[in-house]
């Protein structure tokens, strides 16, 4: 099944309970965006932002460390990279297992003006793209840096900074020595 959250600036469904819900229970996440000024939209920031509540220094979910992401941007000219780790960063706070990368620039200022070798090349790239993401399905598993990050993670929880995240992270047994990827 394919689901769209916030599909488009001004959607009034942006992140709404049943859209957390949607992306909470996807086996693969896919972020979009344009290149703007070297960074995606203000609307994929404003997404981005309300989904903040899920990093892993707040209340991640457990289930996204086994998940795959893929971060898409395309471009007329330059900028698809830095598009790209704005979304990617997010995946990566998130606790995301994999997270892919593909960014082109497509030389053209709308889609009916990409040429047809360009789409090509996007097509071929897509699909080997596909082919990862099906091979590493049911095997995905964090990376050391995630890894590393949730522990940094755990100890500032443990202080004791934000009571709400506290009482999650106590509720999932991760101050102590349950881990989100066992």
């Amino acid at each position: 099944m394919v689901s769209f959250i916030g599909a488009g600036p001004g959607d009034p469904e942006l992140l709404t309970i049943k859209g957390k819900k949607i992306i909470d229970s996807a086996d693969v996440i896919i972020l979009t965006s344009p290149v703007y000024v070297y960074h995606c939209t203000g609307s994929m920031k404003a997404w981005l932002d309300h989904y903040g509540y899920r990093w892993m220094l707040h209340r991640p979910n457990p289930d996204m460390f086994s998940k795959q992401g893929v971060c898409i941007s395309t471009a007329a000219g330059a900028g698809t990279k830095w598009t790209n780790k704005d979304m990617a960063d997010s995946m990566f706070f998130w606790g995301m297992g994999k997270i892919y990368r593909y960014g082109t620039a497509v030389h053209a200022i709308n889609y009916k003006s990409i040429s047809p070798e360009k789409m090509a090349e996007i097509e071929k790239a897509t699909d080997k793209l596909a082919e990862k993401i099906r091979k590493n399905y049911g095997h995905v598993k964090p990376v050391l840096k995630t890894k590393t990050y949730f522990e940094v993670m755990r100890k500032l929880v443990k202080s004791g900074w934000n009571e709400v995240d506290v009482a999650y992270w106590k509720e999932h047994g991760w101050t102590e020595k349950a881990r989100p990827w066992r």
